[in-house]
């Protein structure tokens, strides 16, 4: 008799397992299921953003106690040298312009 005993567990086990699985997808919408996990993921984020920026606060106001310095701060990068601008040659004027001395030579003997 134990085996159909079992028989009969196993059955209800089954049972139970797809009326489970029916309640599930009877109740649940699979949109608002995705949208309240990106929104988890998001908030999650901009949590650990804040904790990240109060912790480093924390830190910088801890340290000078706990060692007599300045708190290490990140370097800023060197400066890149000014690339050399290529010369722009003079125009010239147009043919038909009139051409005016930029610079008047003095006379003074």
């Amino acid at each position: 008799m134990s085996k159909r005993t079992e028989l009969v567990a196993e059955q209800l086990h089954k049972l139970a397992a797809d009326l489970e699985g029916l309640w599930i997808a009877a109740t649940h919408d699979p949109k608002k299921e995705a949208r309240r996990e990106r929104a988890w993921t998001v908030f999650s984020g901009a949590l650990a953003a804040v904790a990240a920026v109060a912790a480093r606060r924390a830190v910088s106001k801890v340290w000078p106690i706990l060692t007599g310095e300045e708190p290490p701060v990140a370097r800023p990068r060197p400066a890149r040298p000014a690339q050399p601008q290529p010369e722009v040659a003079e125009q010239q004027p147009a043919a038909d312009e009139e051409r005016v001395p930029t610079a008047v030579p003095s006379v003074d003997g």
